[in-house]
C-alpha cells in the first residue's frame, strides 16, 4: 500500500501512527489518521491531547538512516543528546533547557515498560545506543509527565512501541570497520495470537581520535563498541507478554577521563520479562493489569592515574592505578488502570501501582590502596563499607486519577493528580490542568498547566569513598512547575506547530561544597538541593509539501539568555526528503549554537544522507554518509571543560530483505 503513495505522504508520517489510502494527506483530518496513547494513556488525536506531544514512525527513522535512540533525540523538538564521560562514555539527554550526564530528567519506555536505571535514574549508561531495529513507532512528551508516569517524566518521556507482522533480515557495513545484522520475525498462529522475534548483533571497531586526557597525556585512541539485542513479543488473546535483553561492551577511548588503551572496558547489561492483561468488567469499564521485571548490571574497568604522573610535588606512582564500579540492581512493578466511559464525551481514569527496586551487589575494584595509593600484589574488590555505593533498597507506592471532559465540539478539559511514596525520601503530588482548543478541523490551540518531580537516585543518595562525589541522605526530589501555550495548524500542503514553555525549578539537584565526614576520606563535593532557576523558550516546526516528490522539514528551538542552564541556546533541524520511482533520497542536518559549558567551542552543524533503492518488492539496497562534511565538534561534559570528540564520517551500505 505505502509503495503507491507520494513520497510527501511518506514524509508526513512523522506525526501520524497510521497513514490511511490518500493522495493528499493534507486533505484528510488529522483525527481520522492517528491516535496516541502517551499523554493520556487512552486513545486519542495529536490535535486532541493535553501534552505537547511528537511521534516518529519506523518509516522515517529508516528513510534517515538512524539506527539508535540518542542519535534521533537530535530531530525531536526541544531535546539535545551529547557525548560525555561523565560516569563512562555515553550520551547525556537534554529537555527543554536541562542537561545532566545521566538524562535522569527524562522517562524512557519500551512498550510502557521502564528501561531508566536504579543507580542513576536515567538512561545514559545502562543503555548506551538504544536500538530501533525493531521499533513501530515512537510517542515522545514534551513536557511535564508526572502526572501519569511518576518520577523521571520530569521533562519529557519517551515510549517507544515495537513493531509486529515483520520478516526482515538486514545487514549492513560501515567504514570505518563495522558491521550489524538484524532479523525480525513474525508468526501469526490463530486470531491474536502472534509471536515477535527480534535479534540484533553489531560490532563496531571506532573512530581514531587524537585526544589529551585530563593528565594532560596525548595520544590516538578509539572507541570500539559491540553489543546485542534481542526482544520477544507473545500476544495471547487479552494477554500481551515481552522479553528483553541487551548488552554493551566498550574499550579504550576515555571512560573516567585518562587515555587507557588496552585497559579501560565498559560493560553494560539489561533484562527484563512483563506480562499484561487487557479486560471489560462490564460495558463502560475496561481495565489493564501489567507485572514486569528488570535487572540490570554496570561494570567498569579504567584507568585511573597512569604510573609516572605527578600527583603532587615530587610523587607519582610506579605502576598504573586501575579500578572502577561494579554495580547490579532490580526492579519489579505490578501496576493497574482502570477507565470508566461515563458519557460518550466524559471519561474518567485512575490507577494504581506498586514498585520494589533494590542493589543486588555494589563493590569497587582497585589495584591500589584508595587512601594511601599503595599498590595490592593484584587486584581487590571492596565491598560493604568499603565500596562506592551500598545495597539499599526502594519501595513505592503511587496512585493517579484524571478526568477528560469534551465540553462541546470545540472545547475539551483534561484534569489529573498523582501521587507518589518513597520509603526512602518522602513523597510527591503531581497535578495537572489542560485545556484544547480545536478552533477547526485541522487546527488547535493548547493551554497546559503541570508539575513534575525527580526522585534522588542512588548514586546522589548513597555514594561515598568516591574522589568525585559523596550522597547526601537528606535529598529531597527536584520539582519542576511548568506552564505551555501551543498552536497546531496544517493547511494544504504545509503543517505548522509552535509551543512557548517557561520551567520553574525547585530544589534542583547538584553538587555542592565538600562535606567532613568518615565516609567520604577524600573530602568530596556532595549533593545540596538548590532553588531558583528556571528555562523557558519556544519550539517551533514546519513541514512543507514543496512538490510531489520533494518535502522538506524545519525544526527551531530557542531557549532564554536568562535560562541558569548550560545548553545551547539556539537548535535546529532541517529534513529533506525526495522520493522518484523506486529511488528514495534524504538530507538531515541539526544545528547547534555555542554552549558556554565547551570550551572555545563555537556553533556547528552535523549534516548527514541517506538514499535508498527498492531493487524488488522484497530487496531494498541503502546507502548512509552520517556527517558526511566530517565535522568535528566537542560536547559537554563536566570532567572536561574543552569538550568530548565526536565521531567523524561514517559511511554505510545495507541490504534489507523482507520475506
Amino acid at each position: 500500500m505505502l509503495k503507491s503513495l507520494p513520497f510527501s505522504i511518506l514524509f508526513f508520517c512523522p506525526f501520524l501512527v497510521w497513514c490511511g489510502e490518500s493522495d493528499d494527506i493534507f486533505s484528510l483530518s488529522l483525527e481520522e489518521l492517528v491516535t496516541i496513547e502517551i499523554a493520556t494513556k487512552n486513545k486519542q488525536s495529536i490535535y486532541s491531547s493535553p501534552s505537547t506531544v511528537y511521534v516518529i514512525t519506523r518509516q522515517t527513522i529508516k528513510q534517515m538512516g538512524i539506527s539508535n535512540l540518542q542519535t534521533l533525540l537530535n530531530f525531536v523538538p526541544g531535546f539535545q543528546s551529547t557525548r560525555d564521560i561523565e560516569q563512562g562514555t555515553a550520551n547525556r539527554i537534554s529537555a527543554r533547557g536541562r542537561s545532566t550526564a545521566l538524562s535522569e530528567s527524562v522517562l524512557v519506555q519500551i512498550d510502557g515498560n521502564k528501561v531508566n536505571d536504579l543507580y542513576t535514574g536515567g538512561i545514559s549508561i545502562i543503555n548506551r545506543l538504544l536500538d530501533l531495529g525493531n521499533v513501530d513507532h515512537i510517542e515522545i512528551i514534551r513536557g511535564p509527565g508526572s502526572a501519569l508516569y511518576g518520577s523521571n517524566a520530569f521533562l519529557g518521556v519517551v515510549n517507544i512501541i515495537t513493531t509486529s507482522m515483520r520478516n526482515e533480515v538486514s545487514i549492513s557495513i560501515s567504514h570505518p570497520a563495522k558491521i550489524s545484522a538484524n532479523l525480525t520475525y513474525s508468526h501469526p498462529f490463530l486470531d491474536n495470537q502472534t509471536t515477535d522475534v527480534y535479534l540484533s548483533l553489531f560490532k563496531d571497531k571506532g573512530h581514531n581520535y587524537p585526544l589529551t586526557d585530563i593528565y594532560g597525556i596525548t595520544d590516538n585512541v578509539r572507541d570500539p563498541i559491540k553489543g546485542m539485542d534481542v526482544y520477544l513479543k507473545q500476544t495471547l488473546d487479552a494477554w500481551l507478554f515481552t522479553g528483553r535483553y541487551m548488552n554493551r561492551q566498550l574499550n579504550d577511548f576515555i571512560p573516567l577521563g585518562s587515555i587507557g588503551n588496552d585497559i579501560n572496558q565498559e560493560q553494560t547489561q539489561q533484562w527484563s520479562v512483563a506480562a499484561e492483561y487487557h479486560g471489560t468488567l462490564f460495558k463502560n469499564l475496561t481495565y489493564d493489569a501489567q507485572l514486569s521485571h528488570s535487572q540490570n548490571k554496570w561494570e567498569t574497568i579504567a584507568l585511573l592515574i597512569p604510573k609516572g604522573v605527578e600527583i603532587n610535588p615530587g610523587f607519582s606512582l610506579t605502576s598504573n592505578f586501575i579500578g572502577g564500579p561494579f554495580l547490579s540492581s532490580q526492579n519489579t512493578k505490578f501496576a493497574t488502570n482502570f477507565r470508566y466511559q461515563i458519557t460518550n464525551s466524559h471519561l474518567l481514569s485512575t490507577g494504581i501501582s506498586y514498585e520494589q527496586a533494590k542493589i543486588n551487589d555494589v563493590y569497587t575494584a582497585t589495584t591500589h590502596d584508595l587512601f594511601t595509593l599503595e599498590p595490592y600484589e593484584q587486584s581487590v574488590r571492596l565491598t560493604g563499607e568499603q565500596s562506592f555505593n551500598d545495597k539499599k533498597s526502594r519501595n513505592i507506592a503511587s496512585l493517579y486519577i484524571q478526568d477528560q471532559l469534551s465540553i462541546n465540539e470545540q472545547w475539551e478539559l483534561t484534569a489529573g493528580l498523582r501521587y507518589d511514596n518513597y520509603n526512602d525520601f518522602g513523597s510527591a503530588t503531581s497535578p495537572r490542568l489542560a485545556a484544547v482548543w480545536k478552533a477547526k478541523e485541522k487546527s488547535s490551540v493548547k493551554l497546559m498547566y503541570g508539575t513534575a518531580f525527580r526522585a534522588p537516585n542512588f548514586l546522589e543518595l548513597y555514594d561515598r569513598n568516591n574522589y568525585v562525589d559523596f550522597g547526601n541522605i537528606n535529598l529531597n526530589a527536584e520539582e519542576v512547575e511548568t506552564v505551555e501555550v501551543a498552536w497546531l495548524k496544517t493547511a494544504d500542503n504545509w503543517h505548522f506547530e509552535i509551543t512557548a514553555f517557561r520551567n520553574k525549578f525547585k530544589q534542583l539537584i547538584l553538587l555542592g561544597a565538600p562535606v567532613e565526614h568518615p565516609d567520604n576520606p577524600f573530602f568530596s563535593p556532595s549533593f545540596t538541593n538548590i532553588d531558583g532557576q528556571q528555562s523557558k523558550g519556544f519550539e517551533t516546526e514546519l513541514q512543507v509539501k514543496l512538490t510531489q516528490q520533494l518535502s522538506m522539514k524545519i525544526l527551531w528551538n530557542w531557549f532564554s539568555d536568562s535560562s541558569d542552564i548550560d545548553v545551547a541556546r539556539n537548535t535546529g533541524a532541517v529534513i529533506f526528503d525526495y522520493h522518484y520511482d523506486n529511488w528514495h533520497i534524504n538530507f538531515n542536518s541539526f544545528y547547534r549554537g555555542q554552549n558556554k559549558a565547551v570550551k572555545n567551542q563555537q556553533s556547528y552543524i552535523v549534516t548527514s544522507a541517506n538514499a535508498s533503492l527498492q531493487v524488488s518488492s522484497q530487496l531494498k539496497l541503502s546507502m548512509s554518509l552520517e556527517n558526511m562534511f566530517n565535522q568535528q565538534y566537542r560536547t559537554q561534559s563536566i570532567m572536561y571543560d574543552q569538550g568530548i570528540a565526536n565521531r567523524g564520517r561514517t559511511a554505510s551500505i545495507s541490504f534489507e530483505y523482507q520475506f
